[in-house]
């Protein structure tokens, strides 16, 4: 590697970090808000309340908040308007840190479990089926993740500090420990779980749709309202889980790899703009492993007529307009970040 001295580093290279961290972190920042409260309002209203997925979906939004409000607004304050809110205050340090970790955690489990209870509503067993939509069974999946994730994480709050003047882990064994745990937890196995899920999921909707067509077959007599209303879902499935898979890939899988690099080249003997342009790849892929958490609304508002409409009659709802009833009799209509999927036809 050839060497360089500072003054053929450009300015503009220096400061795009702090650039990238000001325009892309205030975006994100906005556009999760506003994903974040869109979803708050949406599963807490009347058509979605008092289901299991929708138990999981609504805390899940409400941890977000302190996601995008505590985690990633002193991260754009720290590294982008350069206000030391980090490196000056040991205790902003520490929680920042340790939520950083927390409310991912549970994000992504109540995504999951939320994501695992629509699957297990499609199986053909009722033994399978009955774990699926139980709202006693969901708030105490809930308090499990609460709990488990805070004693998996609450080292952060006292190993983590400030007293050198930049907020880092205790330096040795345990910051090597901890880089390599959360690359491992936060960004390699969310991507897997949630690809293995959304394969499982998509299959399992068109074995319904094939015993479905099966059945009408048997019994020409029968309407085929039914059929044509599981291939319309399952085409919207397909787009869901297809936008859902392209922002998880550039929001988990770089960032494992990142910190697996910076843990392997930290000693390493490197040039002024090398450093300055692994800066600038390091901030831009931090950034982007918000975006799995900020677009969920917006993934589903795209790839769901249905939803769409539903979300405009919660609206006018609440603005004193009485909208006509919609009744779903045979459909589970429910998100788990933009996948929707119908309830199993117990008599097929």
């Amino acid at each position: 590697m050839n060497k360089t001295t500072d003054r053929s580093v450009s300015n503009e290279l220096k400061m795009a970090p702090f650039e990238l961290n000001i325009w892309l972190g205030c975006f994100i920042l906005i556009t999760g808000n506003i994903s974040t409260f869109g979803n708050i309002i949406i599963f807490s209203s009347r058509a979605f309340r008092n289901r299991a997925c929708t138990v999981y979906l609504l805390v899940e939004a409400i941890v977000l908040i302190f996601f995008f409000d505590l985690v990633l607004l002193t991260r754009t304050l720290q590294k982008g308007f350069r206000i030391p809110v980090l490196n000056r205050y040991d205790a902003i340090c520490r929680l920042r840190y340790f939520a950083s970790q927390y409310t991912n955690l549970i994000a992504i489990s109540l995504f999951i479990l939320a994501t695992t209870d629509r699957y297990l509503s499609t199986q053909r067993s009722q033994a399978l089926r009955k774990w699926s939509g139980r709202t006693s069974l969901a708030y105490k999946l809930v308090l499990a993740c609460v709990i488990i994730w805070f004693v998996f994480g609450c080292h952060r709050l006292v190993l983590y500090s400030a007293a050198t003047g930049y907020c880092i882990a205790q330096p040795g064994l345990y910051a090597l420990l901890d880089n390599y745990l959360e690359a491992v937890i936060s960004g390699l196995c969310p991507p897997v779980i949630i690809f293995v899920l959304s394969y499982l999921l998509m299959r399992s909707v068109r074995n319904t749709i094939q015993r479905q067509n099966l059945v009408l077959s048997n019994e020409p007599n029968k309407p085929a309202v039914n059929s044509t209303f599981l291939r319309k879902t399952d085409k919207q499935l397909t787009q869901m889980l297809f936008w859902q898979t392209l922002v998880a890939i550039p929001a988990f899988i770089p960032y494992t790899i990142q910190l697996i690099y910076s843990n392997v080249t930290e000693n390493w003997s490197k040039s002024p703009e090398w450093v300055a342009w692994e800066n600038v790849c390091v901030e831009t892929i931090r950034l982007l492993s918000y975006t799995f958490f900020s677009t969920r609304l917006y993934i589903t508002l795209i790839s769901s007529r249905r939803l769409r409409r539903e979300i405009f009659r919660i609206f006018r709802l609440r603005n004193g307009i009485q909208p006509t009833d919609v009744t779903l009799n045979t459909i589970d209509q429910t998100t788990a970040g933009g996948l929707i999927t119908i309830k199993q036809q117990t008599n097929t």
